[in-house]
Order: C-alpha cells, then sequence, then structure tokens
C-alpha cells in the first residue's frame, strides 16, 4: 500500500501525464485541421521536396499519437492501482517522448504556432521525467516476485553454446569467410532455446529432444536453405541417388547432425552446468514465444540470404514444401506427446572409453557419407553402390542410440560419462570437419586447436566432477529427464570454456559440401 506521501507523488505524475497526453492530442488535432497551412509552410522551406511525400508526412505523424492517447489513460489507471509495469513503462515512455517532440522541435519542420505548443509539451515531459524518477515515487513501485522458476544465465548458455557446437567448431567455412556465421545464428540459437523450453515444459526426455531436433533439421535445411531437393546447392545432388525429388545422403548426414549437434548436445551440457535447475523452464511464456519467432525470423533469414546467391533460380516445389512442413508438424507432436519406454540397463564403459567411442561414431558417421559426394569422384555420382556406406552410416547411429539409452539407464552412470560422450561426440566432429573442410593451413590450424582444446578442457572437467551417481548426468540419448544432482560450481567454466573460448570464430549453417 502506498502512503498519503506517495500518493500524492503518484497523483503528480499522473497530472502530468495527461497533460502531455493533452497537448500532444492538441498538436496532432492542429496538424490535421489546418494541414494546408503547415504544408504550405514546409513547401516555402523546402522548395525542392515531393509534395506528395510532405502531404504523407502530415497525415501519418499524427495518427500514432491519438492512437497512443487512448493507451495513456490505461497506464494512468495502473499507475494509480500501484502497477509496477505501468511505472516502468511512464519512464520508458517518458524520455522516448522528450527526445521525439525534441527532434520535432529543433528540425524546424512546423510553424511557430506549432512549435510553441511543441515547446511546452518539451517543458511538461522533462516535469515528468524529473517526477517519475523521485525516490518517493519509485519507493512506491516494486517489482513482485514471480515465483515461476527462470534462468536466463542457462538461456543465454544454450544460446552460445548451440551455433557454436553445430557450426564454428566444424570448420564448413573458411576463417576468411566467419562473418558468414552471423546470417546463421539466429536461427541456431533460438531454434535450440525454442526445442528446450517446449520439450521440456511437456515433460519429455533426449528422445524427444532428438525428434524435435530432427523437425529443426527440416525448418533449416528444407524449407530455410531448400538444401533438401534443390538439384545444385552444395553439389548435394551429386552425393548418392536422389529418390522422390529428395537428395538422400544429404538428407540423411544433416537430419542426423541437426537433432545431435545443433539440439541434443548443447541441451545436455547446458542442463550439466545447471544441474540444480534440474529440467524446469529457463524461460517464461513470453520468452518462449519470442524464442520461436526468432527462430522463424531467422530461418527467414537463411532463406533470402543463401539460396539467391548459392542457387540462384531455385524454388522448392509447392508439394515438396507441404510434405516438409507436414512431417515438421507430426515430428512436433510425437516429441511433446509419445514417452519413450526406459531402456534395459547395461553396465556403462569407463568415461575414457565411452569419450573414444562416440568420438569414433561421430567420425564413422559423418565420413561413410561425405567422401561419395560426386564433386569428389565424378565416377561414382548417382552410382546405387553409396546407398551401402549410408546404410552403414544408419546402423552405426542407430548402434550408439541404443548403446547410449542403455547405459544411460543403468545405474553406473555418473556426470564424468555425460562431460566423456559429449567430449568425444564434439571431438569426432571437429575431427571430420579438419579432414573434409579445412582448405587452407589456417583453417587446419584452427580445427587441430579446437580439437585439443575440447579434449584437453573435456578431460579436466570430467576428472573434476563427483564420481558418484547423478541422475542429472543423463547422455543425450537416455531417457531420463530429470536433473537435479548438484554439480560443483566450477564445472559451469570448465565444461563450457572450450566451446566458450572459439566462440569468437567464424562458421556457417549446415554441413554441406566443402568450397
Amino acid at each position: 500500500m502506498m502512503t498519503p506521501q506517495q500518493r500524492r507523488a503518484v497523483r503528480v505524475v499522473v497530472g502530468l501525464l495527461v497533460a502531455g497526453l493533452a497537448l500532444g492530442v492538441a498538436s496532432a488535432a492542429l496538424t490535421l485541421v489546418l494541414h494546408g497551412n503547415v504544408l504550405a509552410y514546409q513547401r516555402h522551406r523546402h522548395p525542392d521536396a515531393d509534395p506528395a511525400a510532405l502531404a504523407r508526412t502530415l497525415w501519418t505523424r499524427p495518427i500514432p499519437i491519438l492512437v497512443v492517447a487512448g493507451l495513456y489513460w490505461w497506464v494512468a489507471r495502473r499507475l494509480l492501482a500501484g502497477a509496477y509495469r505501468a511505472y516502468r513503462r511512464v519512464r520508458i515512455v517518458s524520455v522516448l517522448g522528450f527526445v521525439a517532440v525534441g527532434w520535432l522541435f529543433v528540425s524546424g519542420g512546423y510553424p511557430w504556432w506549432l512549435r510553441v505548443v511543441q515547446g511546452v509539451q518539451l517543458a511538461v515531459l522533462a516535469a515528468l521525467i524529473a517526477a517519475v524518477n523521485r525516490p518517493v515515487v519509485r519507493a512506491a513501485f516494486q517489482p513482485v516476485p514471480d515465483p515461476r522458476p527462470r534462468n536466463r544465465r542457462a538461456a543465454l548458455l544454450l544460446v552460445v553454446l548451440a551455433p557454436v557446437v553445430a557450426e564454428v567448431t566444424l570448420g564448413t567455412v573458411p576463417l576468411r569467410l566467419a562473418w558468414a556465421w552471423l546470417v546463421f545464428a539466429p536461427v541456431y540459437s533460438a531454434g535450440a532455446l525454442f526445442v528446450r523450453e517446449v520439450v521440456r515444459r511437456a515433460g519429455g526426455g533426449y528422445p524427444n529432444l532428438l525428434l524435435m531436433g530432427v523437425a529443426y533439421g527440416l525448418l533449416e535445411e528444407g524449407l530455410a536453405l531448400q538444401s533438401l531437393t534443390s538439384p545444385h546447392l552444395y553439389h548435394a545432388a551429386d552425393w548418392a541417388p536422389r529418390l522422390f525429388g529428395v537428395n538422400t545422403a544429404y538428407t540423411e548426414l544433416n537430419l542426423v547432425y541437426h537433432a545431435v549437434f545443433s539440439i541434443t548436445v548443447p541441451v545436455a551440457l547446458t542442463e550439466l552446468c545447471f544441474a540444480r535447475h534440474g529440467t524446469a523452464a529457463y524461460l517464461r511464456r513470453g520468452g518462449v514465444i519470442a524464442a520461436g519467432v526468432v527462430t522463424l525470423l531467422g530461418a527467414a533469414l537463411l532463406r533470402v540470404a543463401v539460396p539467391p546467391g548459392e542457387d540462384p533460380g531455385y524454388t522448392m516445389p509447392l508439394p515438396a514444401v507441404l510434405g516438409i512442413a507436414a512431417v515438421i508438424a507430426v515430428l512436433v507432436v510425437l516429441a511433446l506427446r509419445v514417452r519413450v519406454r526406459p531402456a534395459r540397463p547395461a553396465v556403462p564403459p569407463r568415461p575414457a572409453v565411452l569419450g573414444a567411442l562416440t568420438a569414433v561414431s561421430a567420425l564413422v558417421f559423418l565420413g561413410a557419407i561425405w567422401p561419395f559426394a560426386g564433386a569428389r569422384q565424378p565416377l561414382f555420382t548417382h552410382g546405387a553402390w553409396a546407398l551401402l556406406p549410408m546404410a552403414g552410416a544408419a546402423a552405426v547411429a542407430a548402434a550408439t542410440l541404443v548403446a547410449l539409452r542403455r547405459w544411460g539407464a543403468a545405474g553406473g552412470w555418473t556426470a564424468r560419462h555425460t562431460v566423456a560422450a559429449c567430449t568425444g561426440a564434439l571431438a569426432g566432429h571437429t575431427v571430420f570437419g579438419l579432414i573434409g573442410n579445412a582448405d587452407s593451413p589456417l583453417d587446419r590450424g584452427y580445427l587441430i586447436v579446437v580439437t585439443v582444446l575440447t579434449v584437453a578442457v573435456g578431460t579436466v572437467a570430467a576428472r573434476r566432477l563427483p564420481a558418484m551417481n547423478s541422475r542429472a548426468a543423463s547422455p543425450p540419448a537416455a531417457m531420463a529427464s530429470d536433473m537435479r544432482a548438484p554439480a560443483r560450481a566450477r564445472l559451469r567454466m570448465i565444461a563450457v570454456s572450450p566451446w566458450a573460448a572459439v566462440y569468437r570464430r567464424g562458421g556457417t549453417g549446415s554441413v554441406h559440401s566443402p568450397p
């Protein structure tokens, strides 16, 4: 409750707010009623200006003022009720209004009688800024603590890790073009955060994350880049026979890659670093909606930035667009509703052995498909025999998934195993980038440093973790979704540093054909 002194101070703020609003409405009304005189004044000052453009400006500027006027009444009522959000809006609007009216006053684009009104409005807005920031007014409005869980630091870490893990450490683009990574960062960062939030809110585990990761891959590769069906982009059509207009090998490679490295591994590392937060939401509802919107905008940015330059003239057929959209919808429904039964437990290997296994799995899976691109071996272009290594890669991915689920269901799985599994997979995919992507000494040296740094820091992190059982250490393919076991505070810096250290580097969109 406000004290009498605070209530009087708030009423002064409301009075100044209404006075400023009245002056703004008066200025807008005078501009609309006497627009002929104002337009004649402006044409006299700027004889070379387009009369039609000046007239449009006169009609469009007052309209937002009249629309905002109705909102001001609502804000004033909420202010008298003690609403903190209304107070915060008044503080922001008072400053923005002062700057906007000040610009109109200084520009001299209006007759003297309108400038007099603007000058009085400036004085009222200045008084409003002073009144709303008085200590007695600030003390009357205190933010109400929100009981809902939120962890902005964890969300920020995931936003950073997702593009770093997926692209920066892969080397798909030379360092000299590292700036191009900025085009891909929004869809990776917002996409991983959105997927994690909706899956965890629905109570899903890592199999659900993998399904959503495949849906994310279809959004980025299929609808944004059009690379799944394009006969030209990245030479993907030459990797293996095309079936129903789909680049089969490229599709298999990238959908698995995005599910694992764009979504699941960054989420696993983030949840390990913030194990005390468990699987609770990092964002509130508005933040989740914003992450989804940014994901779609990031996909749109890819659509207008990459295909027109890399694959000019190609537009995905409408049936393919509808088909991919339908598959995405089905995968999202499955990811949010289906619950996978726990696997039969199996004794997990030692963390060092597990890291070596995931490194080999990642390297073999990527290498089994990549070297058979027609751009590198024209003799075998479109050869049906390329389906054999594709089947082998699928078998490696399936076997690794099943093994991780069984090991994760056993009581011997610890946080060390999670770090080792993620470190191995990251090292394996960076080694693949070193072999398949690097085309200069600088790029090779960069990827070697990334590999060594990843293994070294991942090893140190695993050794410093407690060796006790930890359900918070569930592997990327495990079903367990409860991550509440504590971890040492130093783990946050230890586990993140190998990827954060290379965050300033560049990267690009997908596992596409090297330049």
